[in-house]
């Protein structure tokens, strides 16, 4: 009995040697793991306070220009932010919505311009095409190509002006433009949205289907589009944002706002009204092989040669655009691989123009 006592002293002896032996690592290696977290848990944390800081210069810079609408920012081809100001509707205190929808103005010609593009790659088009194909009776339409429809220097030129009475289909529409636009000499520079007008005809020629039929098939189908609409296909759930003005304070009535009759005559040149976020997926798809690669968009819209090209402004590698229905303000600012990129949509511009704002933001951006 005294040798077994002593045989069991000696191995309860080595097992608490053990237990204590075996704490003392997993003390040591849980340490160690601990530290790493924290390490981890400490980069997250820093890395939240500058995202949070960042956002919060947005948001000033944002608020400092007295900007009503929807905001997002791309950065590194990912939305770093996207954000909702001010109200649809002041005075039923109705706020504007992160994936609300505005009327995109001019910004609807870089899809006219996509459109044409992706007709001209099926080779159903030439840039060098002219106008008499489609339209013989325009004055010297056998001088006037698909090129210069697209780069504003056709030299046609129309009043931007209101119709008497509501242009209620695509014959009326384009029969409208064809009636008050003259032709000159020149083939300088001059922006109209009648040039295009006259290129949502031609993709209705050579595709056999009405515009909005064609947008719907090659564009919002084709992108799974959700908050993308015609102006006179607007569903009833959907807020529409009031346009106001920024004039020594906010919310200022639009004297003029854009009304269905001025919509009516905007075919193909700025009468559809889209989310922030639907119009980025549209700008990626010029470029990640959705609509077109980025090589074959740039060559076919010519970004090299600079200034406006398709829809859009490029200079210094960067590009740009922008719309302006009275209060209604949209403007898209950023390099041209959409790797940072800024889209605004408003129903109050920035004070001091939409331009100079979305270049502060993409300067901010920058930054990041």
């Amino acid at each position: 009995m005294g040798m077994r006592w002593k045989w069991s002293i000696a191995g309860g002896v080595i097992l608490l040697l053990m237990l204590l032996l075996a704490s003392w690592y997993f003390n040591k290696e849980n340490r160690v793991f601990v530290n790493h977290l924290s390490e981890k848990q400490q980069l997250n944390q820093k890395d939240d306070i500058a995202s949070s800081d960042n956002k919060n210069k947005i948001d000033q810079i944002i608020n400092k220009a007295h900007f009503q609408g929807s905001a997002l920012l791309v950065k590194k081809d990912q939305i770093f932010y996207q954000q909702s100001y001010g109200y649809a509707d002041a005075q039923n205190k109705c706020p504007n919505k992160k994936d609300g929808i505005f009327p995109i103005a001019s910004l609807q010609k870089i899809i006219t311009g996509a459109l044409i593009l992706e007709l001209v790659k099926e080779g159903k088009l030439t840039l060098d095409t002219t106008l008499d194909r489609f339209y013989p009776d325009i004055t010297s339409s056998q001088t006037i190509t698909i090129q210069q429809l697209l780069d504003h220097n056709s030299g046609i030129s129309m009043a931007e002006e209101e119709p008497e009475t509501l242009l209620i289909n695509q014959e009326s529409q384009i029969n409208h433009v064809l009636a008050t636009l003259i032709v000159v000499e020149s083939k300088e520079f001059h922006y109209t949205n009648s040039n295009y007008t006259l290129l949502a005809g031609i993709i209705s020629y050579v595709t056999g289907q009405p515009y909005d039929q064609v947008v719907q098939k090659r564009v919002i189908d084709k992108l799974s589009l959700k908050h993308t609409y015609f102006w006179d296909d607007l569903p009833k759930k959907e807020t529409i944002p009031i346009p106001y003005f920024y004039r020594q304070k906010d919310y200022q009535a639009d004297p003029s706002p854009a009304n269905e009759k001025l919509f009516s005559s905007l075919l193909g040149a700025g009468n559809m009204y889209m989310s922030t976020k639907d119009f980025w997926v549209f700008l990626q798809s010029l470029t990640n092989g959705k609509l077109f690669d980025q090589d074959e968009y740039e060559q076919l819209a010519n970004v090299k040669a600079q200034g406006y090209q398709s829809g859009m402004i490029y200079y210094d590698g960067l590009k740009y655009s922008e719309g302006s229905l009275g209060g209604y303000g949209t403007i898209i600012y950023g390099d041209q691989g959409n790797k940072n990129l800024v889209i605004l949509f408003g129903n109050q511009p920035a004070k001091d123009g939409m331009k100079g704002l979305g270049e502060e933001l993409y300067k901010q951006l920058l930054k990041m």
